[in-house]
């Protein structure tokens, strides 16, 4: 290898195809040297001018891929990452507070490392260390707030490296659907609650399938009792809706006192805070019924959705009604209905006329849809 002699920062390499070129020089935003040889270049007056452009970009920062330039990733830790996402989770999203709970533990475990310290390996190394000591479930909640804290960061483009936590998670087998309750279960319930408001409480969502959510932040100005309407404002799922009222739903909604703008308030016209889980299971154990695990109050939300089908009620109504997103949080919840109920509506199936001819006389009339076929049958007539 050779130096030049005319032009600074440019070398010659001596090589079974001929000579080389190649270029020398100290990086002015990193401080790195950079030394390598050019390809295509076939003079020292070529190489030093490369190298005069390769040095202006890196000074102005510019990325330039024929030069093979990149830049230096700035440092970042990932707990920096995670309080940048909180920050955003507390303006934007209903749940911040499970993001800042799920983030306690992630903030331990990866104290003070780089974003570029972690890696697949780690986060693994993490799921099945912390798989010891809570739930399954807990811990994906846990990764799934950083994969979205990561995701965040490259659509803010703090980062633009890969996403660790991307697919790691605990495989969970979903298990048996939680069931409901009997009309007859559910007002023993009521019998054993001694506070009026929650009485009706209940009645409500056992008749509408609301939301314990919904329910305490029900405004008057919400409702339509003229016409059997009531609008479920900024629910779970984002979406506000008007949906009818059942008649015993209104009965109760009419008997109940107005003290401030919430239907179902303290004497004050407070709203209900709290989720009364504590006044369901002591009321369902009065009564000797025994209630799911954790959210006692959403049994009502499933003992509706399972009455609505069973009374006839359609999927889609039943989605629209509930004010659910798809259809598989409905099917989820609703509980079939017994032997009899089903075999009755077996027994209400069309008969086959095997009687007949033979032969259809009227290829139009099929079996996909015969309550619309009996009304195109009395429009033509």
């Amino acid at each position: 290898m050779a130096r030049a002699k005319r032009q600074p920062g440019v070398f010659s390499v001596e090589g079974a195809r001929g000579v080389s070129w190649g270029i020398d020089y100290i990086h002015p935003k990193t401080q790195r040297r950079v030394r390598k040889i050019l390809k295509g270049v076939n003079s020292e007056a070529e190489a030093s001018k490369l190298r005069a452009i390769e040095i202006a970009d890196a000074a102005r920062d510019v990325i330039n891929k024929a030069y093979d330039l990149k830049p230096k990733a700035r440092a970042m830790t990932f707990n920096a990452v995670l309080d940048a996402y909180l920050n955003w989770s507390r303006e934007n999203k209903k749940s911040w507070k499970a993001d800042e709970y799920n983030a306690i533990a992630l903030k331990a475990a990866f104290k003070g490392k780089l974003m570029s310290d972690i890696n697949p390996f780690v986060v693994e190394k993490f799921k099945v260390e912390r798989g010891r000591a809570v739930a399954k479930k807990t811990v994906n909640n846990e990764l799934s707030v950083a994969c979205r804290a990561i995701k965040k960061a490259v659509e803010w483009q703090k980062w633009t490296g890969p996403n660790p936590f991307n697919g790691i998670r605990f495989k969970i087998r979903k298990g048996k659907k939680p069931g409901c309750l009997s009309p007859e279960q559910v007002a023993a319930i009521i019998a054993n609650i001694d506070h009026p408001a929650k009485k009706d409480m209940v009645a409500f969502a056992f008749y509408q399938g609301w939301r314990i959510s919904e329910i305490r932040k029900l405004r008057w100005e919400d409702i339509d009792l003229e016409n059997g309407r009531a609008w479920i404002v900024d629910p779970k799922n984002g979406f506000t809706v008007e949906v009818p009222l059942a008649d015993e739903a209104r009965v109760i909604v009419e008997r109940q006192p107005r003290c401030g703008q919430y239907v179902f308030c303290k004497k004050n016209g407070d709203p209900w805070k709290s989720n009364s889980n504590a006044v369901i299971k002591t009321a369902a154990e009065k009564a000797g019924v025994s209630l799911p695990p954790r959210k006692k109050w959403h049994i009502f939300r499933r003992t509706w959705a399972s009455m609505f089908l069973q009374a006839g009620g359609d999927v889609e109504s039943l989605r629209v009604q509930g004010n659910w997103r798809d259809h598989s949080m409905p099917l989820w919840y609703a509980d079939a209905a017994d032997e009899d109920h089903r075999k009755g509506i077996l027994n209400r199936m069309p008969k086959l006329d095997q009687q007949g001819a033979g032969k259809v006389e009227n290829e139009d009339v099929h079996g996909r849809n015969l309550p619309e076929i009996r009304k195109v049958a009395n429009i033509n007539n």
